[in-house]
């Protein structure tokens, strides 16, 4: 994961918090906690994907949000889509999902987007300011019994062992253990764009040069795709896309 240990400290200024919450008065009552308080300043609020995304691609570096505050359950997609594009745009950005439910596949979602852990958004102001602050000196907001299935994942696929138990006698392989939390992933802006090239016929340099990246981003992008895609060809990735109706059917 990308993510700092913590937040550095800014001198000069409180650290920016960028609130992404479709709910109104949620949003507003989050807003004004955050913007009470000596540290934090609300820099950015959006009830949208789509909102957070024109943000990203528009956002100088020098007015970058140092904390994304990101609800799950957005109108018009998955936050954790926001949260990659967020990590890929500025990987030092330091994440949080809200969610009022924080089941298992949802927070080992939320870390492979790159999250440093959960809050409870309806928990109170004064709990999600606390937390809020705990995440900004380096703790990771994750339910102690999913932080210990990712422990035991991790030393079981260290040790060639793939097999992890979850929930008494029920057992997962570690690339189901991940496959559950991708399995609802969906493509970033630039990902689309660049299968949507593949899907036309471009070859890879050709498709860098019309989206006016290197070679070596577009390559980066291809494996994001295969990986949220579950293929290992341009061929496949095509295919499995136009099933998802990511991509125009032919």
């Amino acid at each position: 994961m990308n993510s700092p240990a913590c937040v550095e400290a800014k001198a000069d200024r409180r650290l920016r918090v960028a609130l992404i919450e479709d709910e109104l008065e949620v949003r507003h009552r989050l807003a004004k906690a955050i913007s009470a308080t000596d540290r934090f300043e609300l820099w950015f609020e959006s009830g949208s994907v789509r909102g957070a995304q024109e943000w990203i691609s528009s956002c100088p570096f020098s007015q970058w949000p140092d904390v994304w505050l990101v609800d799950i359950g957005l109108p018009d997609g998955s936050g954790l889509t926001v949260i990659k594009e967020v990590m890929f745009a500025q990987p030092s950005s330091l994440a949080l999902v809200m969610s009022p439910i924080a089941d298992d596949a949802s927070i080992i979602a939320a870390i492979r987007a790159g999250a440093m852990g959960f809050v409870n958004k309806h928990a109170g102001d004064a709990r999600l300011l606390e937390h809020l602050e705990q995440a900004a000196d380096g703790g990771a907001l994750i339910p102690p019994h999913i932080a210990g299935r990712l422990l035991d994942c991790f030393k079981r696929s260290m040790s060639g062992d793939t097999t992890v138990t979850a929930h008494g006698s029920s057992t997962l392989t570690t690339p189901d253990l991940w496959g559950q939390a991708n399995a609802g992933a969906t493509l970033t802006i630039r990902e689309k764009a660049v299968l949507d090239g593949l899907a036309h016929g471009y070859g890879y340099e050709e498709a860098a040069q019309r989206l006016q990246i290197s070679l070596n981003t577009l390559r980066n992008h291809v494996r994001g795709i295969y990986t949220k895609l579950g293929v290992h060809s341009k061929v496949d990735a095509i295919n499995e896309a136009r099933k998802r109706r990511w991509l125009e059917p032919t």
